[in-house]
């Protein structure tokens, strides 16, 4: 049995141009998960198939035409660290 230490930080919150505050407990963030993607693709299955405009306004596609973001696999390039100075090999 552990401890979640996610739901024991508590922050202050400031609302109402500083005259309100409260203490409330941290949420975790997923919006780069799975989760969020999936709910992301239910959207635009709801919106059905309308244009797009692309290229500055002067063209438009369909949006099942368009095509899916893969991931890039970034393994045997380099990043800049420093003042751009040096660089490391991932």
């Amino acid at each position: 049995m552990g401890i979640n230490f996610v739901d024991t930080i508590v922050v202050r919150r400031v609302s109402n141009r500083g005259t309100t505050s409260e203490e409330v407990s941290i949420k975790p963030v997923d919006y780069m998960g799975d989760e969020n993607k999936k709910k992301n693709l239910d959207r635009l299955k709801l919106a059905g198939d309308m244009w797009i405009m692309s290229a500055r306004g002067t063209s438009k596609i369909h949006l099942s035409e368009m095509r899916e973001a893969k991931p890039v696999d970034i393994k045997g390039y380099y990043i800049s660290t420093g003042k751009g100075t040096g660089r490391i090999k991932i």
